[in-house]
């Protein structure tokens, strides 16, 4: 049966997933033997040489023969308790289980098989004066016969010594390391490296005293979730993982611990959001379970230049979820790895290692010869774009030897394509000079609209889809740029105390100049900084001025508020697509306007838009959004969001009368302030957007009907009259090339200055976004 069962695994599987330089030797479907699912796995071979996987499981242990690689057969079942976790390390002839179920520590003598049954087995948890009874993982220094526990459900959750040398079946504590906590590590001698995954970064830890661990030194990784730590052979460099959405594996120069430097950092299929899992190093490999994407093989022979070698997709999965495969272990002297996916189960797996093509040079402006940073370099066939850094160096490569063409292109400079050979483990270098494109000079005017007074250090954005240009307004008006494309450019300017004007122009060498006018008025959709400050007291999720990124549970924001400008708000924390690592924790947080001067307004309201999520954790949940206006006088709270009472997962808009508040004064802030109470583990998200001040309230305005809008006469000598024109509607033209030409608010007629004959567009946009296009005809 068991021959069968593997042989018709064997079939469907290689023929659903992709694979290069891995192939599979069989597969058990846990679903199907066993009804669980699967989480870590580890390796033990046995004094005669037999090869076993220790399988864990949600609902116990697994121990699996590979005598038969083809045919793995399981010799013993541990029932233990349901959880999601469970991790497996090896010392001598002893398997020591980490799980957060309240278990401890599952000791197992390993001793008897192949020809016996497994009879001896016992739980520790910590000694009898300081206990603990779950841990998230271990590591085990066989060398040395330490277990190093991690993340158990004592102080901070950090790594807790153990002396396993002296009896195996019975650990004696010696030491703590309890800064943070630590999610997994390694240890080898003297030294201890951690992933504190809370906190975003890893620590080294010298453990030659283990009763007495010193901190190093510590560095975050790239985005800040640090998961996995695992150092080379000969400790002169180090890989981790981030446990999120489109991380990275990134490697570090750990040579000088005082200077740690990153090296390189890699994605599997950039650009789809896999997560990568549990990284290991082999000699000049790093074998890594990625979740979804499978197991994967690099290259790290050249830790500067990692390289994507070998790959065996064990999930007919694709997502940014964590879901597919949770471990891999790739020590057998037999060459074999295991793998254990979490759905589809063990996989037994054959790997062909081989070192990559590597393709290295540096990138020149060629009229000057000076380094190129930013350079693009992409190997056609391949998933991996490198960038030159600010030298102008650049590393990549491929698995394969062969004759690649390779792309070369930096914004404002002509792309290169060139063919050259690529051989597995030889060093290809290749310089390229790229010439930059012809220029032309763009003068932007900014304009008080009603006096053309000009308007001193407002901020200006040229953006297309490649890149964007920023620069600020001199003491008469004017921001220049040197454009390089004739394109259609999204075209952003404003000022604190300004209302931020945003439009699509069409740019050539004959526009010159462009005249901009802003409306006086406060507002800020966040497209520019304009000093709104920040406070916290919590550990996390403190409000960053991002674009928002959406997390499946609806906690946070996928986009920022409808209808303004740009993609930016204010969220606390950021949100990852896979779980809410920066959300709220333990403290409050909040974000405070700049002041702004009310006076001359005879009804004032201030109007925003909110996001809020609150729920999980204790029963009701209890965290609430406040939002407070200050005149700097007195505070009052004048909106707040609760659950289950506010709408949530959702932007919602406010407009919201001063004078039922407090009085109007030249001294107004507003403040949003949101907190999450260390008693309960709410999941608290929320954002801020949008905000100004209007002398009504404008709740009205999304009743604004734009298609009642008509222009009269048309066509015109340039003097046009709006009929239901409607004051909160904006206006725009622009001609028949899509080049803007004027802005306005609060006019029932448009006069156009100085028309040519033809045809002109007028854009309508109301206040929450909507928006209409009226053709006009100039005689």
């Amino acid at each position: 049966m068991k021959k069968v069962f593997s042989f018709y695994i064997l079939l469907t599987v290689s023929s659903l997933f992709a694979q290069m330089n891995i192939t599979l030797k069989s597969h058990i479907n846990y679903m199907d033997f066993r009804g669980v699912m699967l989480n870590g796995i580890w390796g033990y071979t046995a004094p005669t040489g037999n090869e076993y996987a220790i399988v864990g499981t949600r609902s116990g242990v697994s121990i699996v023969s590979l005598a038969d690689p083809e045919n793995p057969v399981e010799v013993y079942w541990h029932q233990g308790l349901f959880t999601v976790w469970r991790e497996v390390k090896i010392y001598g002839h002893y398997a020591y289980i980490s799980t957060e179920a309240p278990s401890g520590l599952l000791i197992i003598d390993l001793s008897p098989l192949p020809n016996n049954p497994i009879v001896s087995e016992v739980h520790y948890t910590g000694p009898a004066n300081n206990p603990w009874q779950s841990a998230h993982s271990l590591y085990i220094d066989e060398e040395e016969g330490y277990c190093y526990v991690f993340g158990a459900n004592r102080g901070n959750g950090g790594a807790i010594i153990l002396d396993i040398a002296t009896d195996p079946m019975n650990p004696i504590e010696v030491g703590v390391f309890d800064n943070w906590y630590v999610h997994d590590g390694f240890a080898r001698g003297n030294r201890l490296y951690l992933a504190h995954i809370l906190n975003g970064f890893f620590s080294i830890v010298d453990v030659s005293d283990k009763s007495n661990p010193v901190l190093i030194a510590t560095k975050n990784t790239p985005l800040n979730f640090t998961h996995n730590i695992w150092p080379s052979d000969d400790n002169q460099y180090l890989f981790t993982t981030d446990e999120v959405a489109g991380a990275f594996i990134a490697a570090y120069d750990i040579s000088d611990p005082n200077n740690i430097v990153e090296l390189d950092r890699i994605q599997s299929n950039p650009g789809l959001g896999i997560v990568p899992h549990n990284a290991h190093v082999l000699d000049d490999w790093l074998v890594t379970s990625y979740y979804t994407d499978g197991v994967l093989i690099h290259d790290i022979s050249r830790p500067f230049n990692m390289i994507e070698v070998g790959n065996f997709d064990t999930s007919p999965l694709q997502n940014t979820n964590m879901q597919g495969c949770w471990g891999v272990f790739p020590y057998f002297p037999s060459g074999l790895i295991v793998a254990s996916d979490m759905e589809q189960g063990l996989y037994v797996l054959q790997p062909d290692y081989k070192l990559a093509g590597y393709l290295e040079g540096n990138a020149y402006d060629a009229a000057n010869g000076n380094p190129l940073g930013a350079v693009s370099v992409q190997i056609q066939g391949g998933n991996q774009t490198a960038t030159s850094d600010l030298s102008g160096a650049y590393a990549t490569g491929i698995a394969n030897s062969g004759n690649y063409t390779v792309n070369f292109s930096k914004p404002t400079y002509f792309p290169q394509s060139h063919d050259i050979p690529l051989t597995e483990g030889v060093v290809s270098n290749f310089n390229v000079n790229l010439v930059q494109m012809p220029s032309f000079p763009l003068n932007v005017i900014v304009l008080e609209e009603g006096t053309n007074q000009a308007i001193f250090d407002a901020q200006v954005r040229l953006e297309l889809p490649i890149y964007e240009l920023n620069a600020s307004t001199n003491g008469v008006g004017e921001a220049q740029f040197i454009l390089h494309y004739e394109d259609d450019y999204t075209l952003t300017a404003g000022k604190w105390g300004y209302v931020t004007k945003c439009s699509d122009i069409l740019l050539n060498e004959q526009t010159n100049t462009i005249t901009i006018y802003l409306q006086k008025g406060w507002y800020d959709d966040f497209s520019f900084n304009f000093g709104w400050t920040t406070t916290s007291s919590a550990s996390a999720g403190n409000w960053v001025r991002e674009l928002p990124i959406a997390s499946t549970s609806g906690s946070a924001p996928g986009a920022d508020a409808p209808h303004d400008c740009g993609t930016i708000g204010f969220v606390t924390g950021n949100g990852n697509i896979t779980q809410n690592f920066d959300e709220v924790k333990n403290g409050t947080v909040t974000l405070i306007s700049p002041l702004f001067n009310l006076d001359g307004f005879s009804d004032p309201h201030v109007n925003y838009w909110t996001w809020f999520f609150n729920e999980h954790g204790s029963n009701p949940p209890d965290d609430t959004l406040h939002i407070f206006l200050s005149n700097g006088i007195e505070t009052e709270r004048i909106e707040y969001k609760a659950f289950p009472d506010s709408p949530q997962s959702q932007w919602v808009f406010s407009s919201i009368r001063v004078l039922d508040y407090l009085e109007p004064t030249a001294n107004m802030q507003i403040f949003a302030k949101i907190s999450d109470t260390p008693q309960a583990s709410n999941i608290t998200e929320a954002g801020f957007d949008y905000f100004s001040v209007s002398n009504s309230n404008t709740l009205h305005n999304e009743q604004i009907s734009l298609t009642d809008i008509f222009v009269y006469p048309n066509p015109s000598k340039g003097l046009f009259i709006l009929g239901n024109y409607n004051k909160h509607v904006e206006i725009s033209i622009s001609d028949i090339q899509g080049r803007t030409i004027q802005f306005h608010q609060n006019q029932e007629e448009i006069q156009l200055s100085e028309p040519s004959p033809g045809v002109y567009f007028v854009a309508f946009l109301s206040p929450i976004g909507q928006k209409i296009f009226k053709k006009i005809m100039i005689e």
